[in-house]
């Protein structure tokens, strides 16, 4: 039998190979180091959520995972009656999250779960750098991993299945290292059930495979992650959406259209425009460069690149949840690169230290360490929110929404107070915030309150939080 034995770069006879960290105490290290990160996820969420910071991606979610612990389809109301999921993105991952929702039936409890996942992608990124790298530079590039700029804009932004996707690509890193090729390619098969543009980093992993010279196992993950990309695109996910197409897609007349959409979206987002250009060098900065230097760069490329072509300037930028994944890779590249002694690692380590200092002192996590508001209006917004009974029907501000969703059925308000599909709204109440940020200027709420005067009787006003109930419910209340 053929012992698998992990696979180095080549590399001249003065730059020898570490010698393995023996796993004494190793594994012990990293759980306590994800333990404390765990803390303060969990802080970060939930005190974002205490203070109506999450918005109506946790309140999606919220819906969907609602439905799918009650047994029934993952319905998204807040975006039409009977809207699927499914046929928005497909991430089938988020029905492991049902089992908790029947035990904790609150939207709080999927920023647990996010918090719990990414704490675990710590974890394994602290075994396998301590592993490769010795004790207190593992445990460094972990705490870098962990405060890195994707990292933490995720954990701060709502909820997202991406997070599933975290310790699973981690994994599969890990047997990546180690030389477990076909562990390695089986994990990051499983990343396509997280969502469908996960198919870009299985690719790039594909690239990574190949380069260490197993063509077979990358040329089978390409295909299954071209082949399977297309199925979800073409099939699965239009005959599950309402308008039956996806969605995300630039609508293009042909694919050559398709195609110079595409590339004028990569000139502009990194020359023109070059947000992406320096969101890169920012990622690539926090994981101290000299990961480029190894095959599972690709993992950080090709996602990035294919995020970068895509029309919207919202997935150029370091902030949301879309960095979580390249993180995971560049960390990865990172103690690739670093399994060999090089003259440039104090440089490497100098930079990772100045990127993990700037990114606490400026990232989201900084907040749990420094900010003592109390929210003032908090009060107000649980004391408009109480208001509404449980199984009402109810529109409100994307704020409000999360606090709503798991004992209401909740929309989403909008200024022209219809939903997703542009049919009307209908609930029996509806909870306007005076001062919102949504949409803009404020100065639509009023309007909307002007409209509604003759369908709804206001019911509570109170710091800027205005409640409204249906006059026709009223009436058959009072018979």
């Amino acid at each position: 039998m053929t012992t698998r034995t992990p696979l180095t770069h080549p590399r001249p006879a003065a730059a020898p190979a570490r010698p393995p960290h023996p796993p004494r105490n190793r594994r012990g290290a990293a759980t306590a180091l994800g333990s404390a990160f765990l803390l303060a996820y969990l802080t970060l969420s939930l005190r974002r959520y205490d203070h109506f910071g999450s918005g109506v991606d946790l309140a999606i979610f919220g819906q969907a995972v609602k439905h799918l612990a009650a047994g029934q389809a993952p319905v998204v109301d807040l975006k039409a009656p009977g809207f699927l999921a499914f046929g928005d993105h497909f991430d089938p991952i988020i029905a492991l999250a049902a089992p908790f929702y029947r035990i904790w039936p609150d939207t709080r409890v999927l920023l647990c779960i996010q918090a719990l996942l990414v704490a675990v992608a710590v974890v394994i990124i602290a075994d396998i750098a301590t592993t490769a790298l010795g004790r207190w530079r593992g445990l460094s590039a972990a705490a870098a991993f962990g405060t890195s700029v994707g990292v933490q804009n995720a954990v701060d932004f709502d909820f997202h299945e991406i997070a599933f996707a975290a310790p699973l690509l981690a994994l599969a890193l890990r047997a990546h290292l180690l030389g477990r090729w076909r562990q390695c390619a089986a994990l990051t098969a499983g990343l396509l059930l997280v969502k469908e543009d996960s198919a870009f980093i299985m690719l790039g992993i594909a690239i990574a495979l190949a380069i260490r010279g197993r063509r077979a196992l990358a040329a089978g993950l390409a295909a299954w992650a071209v082949v399977g990309l297309a199925i979800v695109l073409a099939i699965v996910i239009p005959s599950l959406s309402y308008w039956h197409r996806y969605t995300y897609a630039p609508q293009a007349k042909g694919p050559w259209t398709f195609f110079t959409a595409g590339a004028h979206s990569l000139g502009t987002s990194l020359v023109t425009d070059g947000t992406a250009s320096r969101t890169l060098v920012l990622l690539l900065a926090g994981a101290g460069v000299i990961g480029a230097r190894s095959p599972l760069i690709w993992a950080v490329l090709i996602p990035f690149l294919a995020r970068a072509a895509n029309t919207n300037p919202a997935y150029w930028g370091p902030g949301f949840h879309y960095n979580l994944l390249i993180e995971v890779a560049l960390f990865a590249a990172l103690v690739d690169a670093l399994r060999h002694r090089s003259r440039a690692e104090p440089v490497v380590w100098a930079l990772i230290a100045w990127m993990t200092a700037a990114a606490l002192a400026c990232g989201p996590l900084a907040t749990v360490i420094s900010s003592h508001d109390d929210c003032s209006r908090c009060r107000a917004a649980h004391t408009a929110l109480a208001v509404i009974p449980d199984g009402a029907t109810v529109a409100a501000d994307t704020y409000l929404l999360p606090h709503l969703v798991d004992h209401t059925t909740g929309y989403l308000l909008t200024p022209e107070f219809t939903d997703s599909t542009g049919h009307p709204l209908t609930p029996d109440w509806v909870v306007l915030d005076e001062q919102t940020s949504t949409y803009g200027d404020p100065s639509w709420v009023p309007a909307l309150t002007r409209r509604l005067a003759s369908i709804y009787e206001e019911v509570s006003a109170r710091d800027g939080y205005v409640v409204l109930h249906r006059r026709v419910a009223l009436l058959v209340i009072s018979e």
